[in-house]
């Protein structure tokens, strides 16, 4: 079984992807998804900013949020805008009719080795809850960093045995380090042992294996075509040398 832990929409849509495909899976959200207060006073945050300063784009939740906001909000074509991964970039693009940037490297390390000219910039961070702590440090030490938060993250509780149940056949898909956090509640011993984790970046990577995960696999990006097309390689080959063993 594959449990994606991924928020919605973007979870909701991998695991049907994956059923559709044969791949038994289930979507396993540990967060659901508010509308932030930051939203608020983000145009004027906007426009005080001036040509060449930075707005990034954390994740695809930010463009789902704004299209639930009821203001329509302007974002000047002047500013640079970069996003974490693709899915984020194309969403706000299409949105907002502004050119956004990805590094092909899908995650935090990947976007700030993208980055440069940052001496004197103001950088507007657009995301979560206490989310992408790394980002806005480092960013920080060379320019001026506001973090705006455009949607909330709620955690959202399960019975303790909801993974119980055959953890040698898990395959639990993780796309950030909160969510690894989350599920450590809801695993065992046996689970760190035997179930297999994937994992979208490497500081994700690192806390997984201070964690104790012993089967980690990480990938080089958080974009649902990719990892549907990762996942059912790995089912494939995992298919065939079960046949070839028996």
């Amino acid at each position: 079984m594959i449990y994606i832990t991924r928020p919605s929409p973007e979870g909701d849509v991998l695991t049907q992807q994956l059923n559709q495909a044969n791949i038994p899976a289930t979507h396993l959200p540990f967060f659901k998804i508010s509308v932030g207060q930051g939203l608020n006073n983000l145009q004027q945050k906007l426009n005080q900013l001036t040509a060449s300063d930075i707005v990034i784009v954390v994740s695809p939740q930010v463009s789902h949020m704004l299209s639930q906001y009821q203001s329509k909000l302007s974002f000047p074509k002047h500013l640079r805008y970069f996003a974490i991964g693709k899915k984020s970039a194309e969403l706000f693009s299409q949105q907002n009719g502004v050119d956004v940037n990805y590094p092909n490297e899908e995650h935090s390390e990947g976007l700030l080795q993208l980055i440069t000219d940052l001496q004197g910039r103001s950088v507007l961070i657009l995301g979560g809850n206490n989310g992408r702590q790394l980002l806005s440090r480092t960013l920080a030490e060379k320019a001026s960093v506001t973090s705006v938060e455009c949607y909330v993250r709620q955690p959202i509780t399960y019975p303790t045995t909801i993974l119980a149940n055959n953890i040698d056949q898990q395959r639990i898909l993780v796309t950030s380090v909160d969510h690894l956090l989350q599920l450590d509640a809801y695993c065992q011993n046996k689970h760190k042992c035997e179930a297999q984790l994937i994992v979208t970046s490497p500081r994700i990577f690192e806390k997984a294996k201070q964690l104790k995960w012993h089967k980690i696999l990480q990938i080089v990006s958080a974009n649902n075509q990719f990892l549907f097309k990762t996942i059912l390689t790995l089912c494939h080959n995992a298919n065939n040398i079960s046949q070839e063993s028996k």
